[in-house]
């Protein structure tokens, strides 16, 4: 049996890429640190195998969690929570740590899928392609950036059998609670006033479980990409009211909280960030395929449990 091993698996994504392989018959290998809080992962993939690991630790460490795997997921990273602001540590989790790991990765001759990020985009707006200037802001841009650009040289250098993909907007059941869907469907259903912008930015939000299934189909195709970088998303921008809107009903809660103008557009912000996902489509024939009102239904209802 296939064995997968999922960086950062108690993770919004990463318990959700783990879930995914469970459900395609692979043994899953979670890695996680060990401050961790497991629950998440226990809901999505009870049937994952926890594993302690530290991207940071000794390199023997390496060799254990990647026996018996063929593919890596590398989905830990430094800076998601919009909270972590520290740089060195973001350049020695995000840079230093994905550098290592899939040095480790190609000794073995096993592959790895890295988990990028559309803010490498930076602010740029309108539709944006794979080739894309790069101008990322922040701590969580700038090193992930940083990240592809190294891990695409060590592919250059070394043939190692990686590929980034770049997810733009996701959201989906057990996603943190500070990001902007919880916090709706929290204010929603508590009835507690949500100061927002005027919310007509537009984001190309697209379900989580489509970008699981992209990682996943990515690793496992005949023909791998080895060293491209590929956008995850809808291909299509909404507007936040509408994405509030959906997620309020599928709440159940009351629309009338959302007090939109009570805050000002940040300071250069982008109204209009949409992801081009024709490479994707291209080399694997993925596309995101969860309506807003079906993933909505399924992000409330798992919310509820």
């Amino acid at each position: 049996m296939p064995g997968v091993l999922v960086t950062g698996a108690s993770g919004f994504l990463g318990a959700h890429v783990a879930a995914g392989a469970l459900s395609r018959g692979l043994k899953v290998r979670a890695g996680v640190r060990s401050t961790s809080d497991l629950s998440r992962l226990q809901r999505l993939a009870p049937a994952a195998d926890p594993m302690v690991f530290d991207l940071a630790g000794p390199t023997e460490q390496f060799a254990a969690a990647l026996d018996g795997i063929d593919l890596v997921v590398h989905c830990a990273a430094y800076g998601v929570d919009y909270r972590q602001r520290d740089f060195d540590t973001g350049l020695a989790a995000n840079v230093s740590a994905s550098v290592r790991l899939a040095e480790a990765v190609a000794a073995r001759g096993a592959r790895l899928i890295h988990v990028g990020t559309s803010y490498e985009y930076g602010t740029e707006d309108g539709v944006l392609t794979e080739d894309r200037r790069l101008a990322p802001v922040g701590v969580y841009g700038v090193t992930k950036a940083a990240a592809t650009l190294a891990l695409q040289d060590l592919a250059r250098r070394t043939g190692a059998s990686l590929a980034v993909v770049r997810p733009f907007s996701m959201y989906g059941p057990l996603e943190g609670e500070h990001k902007f869907v919880p916090l709706v469907m929290a204010a929603s259903r508590s009835g507690s006033p949500l100061d927002l912008t005027p919310g007509d930015q537009q984001r190309d939000y697209l379900y989580v479980g489509d970008v699981s299934d992209a990682c996943l189909d990515l690793g496992s195709s005949n023909d791998f990409p080895s060293g491209e970088v590929f956008n995850l998303a809808s291909g299509s921008g909404l507007r936040l009211r509408d994405v509030a809107l959906a997620a309020v009903h599928a709440a159940g809660g009351d629309v009338k909280v959302l007090r939109w103008g009570a805050k000002p557009y940040r300071p250069a912000e982008s109204m209009r960030v949409v992801g081009d996902a024709n490479k994707i489509a291209r080399a694997i024939g993925w596309r995101a395929t969860t309506s807003l009102v079906t993933g909505m239904r399924l992000t409330a209802a798992a919310d509820l449990c």
